[in-house]
């Protein structure tokens, strides 16, 4: 790829811009270049996205295509990672592996221009690696590369642990206390978690969320809970719920349709977690957070219930 051709990366906001956005845009910035990050999510680009999607695409997906098509014209190229995860009992949903093929034959009519890097589970590689990989596609130096991931590497933790520092603030609350539990993309996507969000807020809950935790941690802890599970992402969420399930009043699980390990994995978080109330929503392009406000406002009635004593010592 001719670098002095790009002087500007768009990055989609959707997928897993929601876990490493801020890392991939401070990298590039590191490197000279602008970026531009598409916009919030609206129906209007859900619909937009749902013109270019095959029908039994998940719903996170059609509004990607969405802020791709957002960014058309917009910059030199789009940045499209293929992910695959880095060890072989963490791995990545195949619709990443796949994403930058679907990208292009989506939009080959537009000639779209995809910046791109690879990396699967089977070919051992460290994070670090991959962006080595990437910077040098850039044609930039391999030291400036190295000084600009570690640079993009330190401004991504800090902002973990600050989302981290908050949720801990919002535990010593009073308030109702209601974890919202699903991929990082469905949670704080404007049209799909944060929708939610403003509802329980609305009712006077304190939300917190599942990718707000140490993800190292939440690894950890998953393991609890299945040895098997073989998706970095849900495992995540899994570890989430059980670090935070014994601090909180109620679980929420969101789900897009239709997500093949989220119906999986929600499944037996079903049924193995008896101890908290819990509440399964699952969007749709159909419907997205439509209709789902009376059932949001009868979870909230039912915590509150518990919590003055409606159902007793029952044991």
């Amino acid at each position: 790829m001719n670098e002095t051709q790009i002087k500007t990366i768009g990055i989609p906001r959707g997928l897993m811009a929601y876990r490493n956005g801020h890392l991939w845009k401070k990298f590039f910035e590191n490197l000279g270049f602008n970026c531009i990050v598409s916009g919030r999510s609206s129906r209007q680009l859900l619909d937009a996205g749902i013109e270019r999607a095959a029908d039994e695409t998940c719903l996170p997906f059609k509004i990607y295509l969405g802020h791709v098509m957002e960014l058309l014209g917009k910059c030199d190229v789009i940045f499209v990672p293929r992910m695959g995860g880095f060890t072989s009992r963490e791995k990545m949903c195949t619709r990443y592996e796949s994403l930058p093929d679907l990208i292009y034959n989506i939009f080959k009519d537009e000639q779209i221009r995809i910046l791109s890097v690879s990396y699967d589970w089977d070919t051992p590689v460290k994070e670090s690696g991959v962006f080595l990989e990437l910077g040098q596609k850039l044609e930039r130096k391999r030291r400036d590369v190295k000084k600009a991931y570690a640079a993009a590497k330190k401004y991504q933790e800090q902002i973990l642990k600050e989302r981290e520092k908050r949720q801990e603030d919002l535990l010593n609350e009073s308030h109702i206390k209601i974890l919202m539990a699903g991929h990082p993309y469905v949670l704080h996507d404007a049209y799909m978690g944060r929708e939610l969000e403003r509802i329980f807020k609305n009712l006077g809950a304190s939300v917190l969320f599942t990718d707000y935790v140490s993800r190292e941690a939440a690894v950890k802890r998953s393991y609890h809970f299945s040895q098997n599970m073989p998706w970095l992402i849900n495992r995540e969420i899994t570890g989430g719920i059980l670090l935070n399930r014994s601090k909180v009043d109620g679980i929420v699980l969101v789900s897009a349709y239709p997500c093949g390990p989220d119906a999986l994995v929600n499944d037996m978080l079903v049924r193995k977690i008896k101890d908290v109330p819990l509440l399964q929503l699952t969007l749709d392009a159909q419907n997205g957070t439509a209709g789902l406000e009376t059932r949001i406002e009868s979870f909230m009635d039912i915590i509150q219930y518990q919590k003055a004593g409606g159902y007793g010592n029952q044991h």
